[in-house]
């Protein structure tokens, strides 16, 4: 399963476009810093931190961050429908891929949707940027209410749509 172009776009106005790096953060007392759509940069692209790049450009090393957690959760034991894939590649993206393995342990041991949701709520804290200190954000708190909403909204699959078209089809003009 893939990202669908819809959390795509949702993901993009989240997470604001900004042409160059900005200061995105502390991970082990170390300054992290983002460009893009949020795309953390590594220590193999340092170049970015000094570059300007464009909404395609953007657009790339975002959809390049969201292979590995596609991966991740296409190795889940159970499947997820679009809306659960779509909103934990968000989750996922946000709180890193530690983070997502988590909670796709949680999916694979009880399969609850309510034990995965509760546990995504968890992830609502960010490190002050003056103290270090982890203290809640407001921001998080309703980016993870989001997404608990949409993994908790049922989709329906492209094939249903199909079949219940066909069979409206065959009743209308029979």
């Amino acid at each position: 399963m893939k990202t669908s172009q819809s959390a795509i776009n949702k993901l993009k106005a989240t997470e604001q476009f900004r042409a160059t790096a900005y200061k995105d953060g502390y991970t082990g007392g170390v300054q992290n810093y983002s460009i893009g759509y949020g795309h953390q940069i590594g220590l193999n692209e340092q170049n970015l931190k000094t570059a300007t790049i464009t909404t395609s450009q953007a657009e790339t090393l975002m959809r390049n961050d969201l292979a590995p957690l596609e991966g991740q959760l296409n190795k889940a034991k159970y499947p997820f429908n679009q809306n659960q894939f779509d909103a934990l590649v968000s989750f996922g993206y946000n709180t890193g891929s530690g983070s997502l393995a988590k909670v796709i342990d949680t999916w694979n041991t009880t399969h609850s949707t309510s034990k995965v949701t509760a546990q995504m709520a968890l992830y609502t804290k960010t490190h002050d940027n003056k103290t270090g200190e982890l203290v809640a954000s407001s921001a998080l708190e309703k980016r993870r209410a989001a997404e608990v909403t949409l993994f908790n909204n049922p989709s329906v699959p492209v094939i249903a749509i199909a079949a219940i078209a066909f069979a409206t089809s065959l009743y209308l003009f029979s």
